[in-house]
């Protein structure tokens, strides 16, 4: 690996995960640290919050905490790195629209590796 710069991916999904994975750790050199629940995420609260890029997946299953849940965690442990929120739903989604009202950036997956790459690589060099 070409870096030891470390992205932190959230999703529920694990195939997306694995997928997301091999792309950054590849084609950007970075390590990636990935979870699928706010659960798994505090429980390596150490090295996740000391990564130096965040994605959230916002919708992380019903009855489960959600993205949002995650980012204001991370914010209230220190972490002052930026933090993309990713989600398939749209903007009327509540959920959605919490995470916009935290000012963060909401991106609409799936979205193209191409963006994927720009936009982790002026955050993280």
């Amino acid at each position: 690996m070409a870096s030891e710069k470390t992205v932190f991916f959230l999703d529920d999904n694990q195939d997306y995960l694995n997928v997301v994975t091999m792309f950054v750790e590849r084609s950007c050199g970075h390590h990636v640290l990935a979870a699928n629940s706010y659960e798994n995420t505090v429980a390596d609260y150490k090295r996740i919050l000391n990564s130096d890029l965040a994605f959230l997946d916002i919708n992380l299953g019903s009855d489960q905490y959600s993205g949002v849940d995650v980012y204001r965690w991370m914010k209230e442990n220190g972490y002052k790195k930026q933090i993309y929120f990713l989600t398939g739903h749209g903007k009327d989604s509540f959920e959605v629209q919490k995470a916009e009202a935290l000012g963060a950036v909401v991106l609409t997956k799936p979205f193209p590796n191409s963006e994927l790459k720009a936009l982790i690589e002026p955050e993280i060099v």
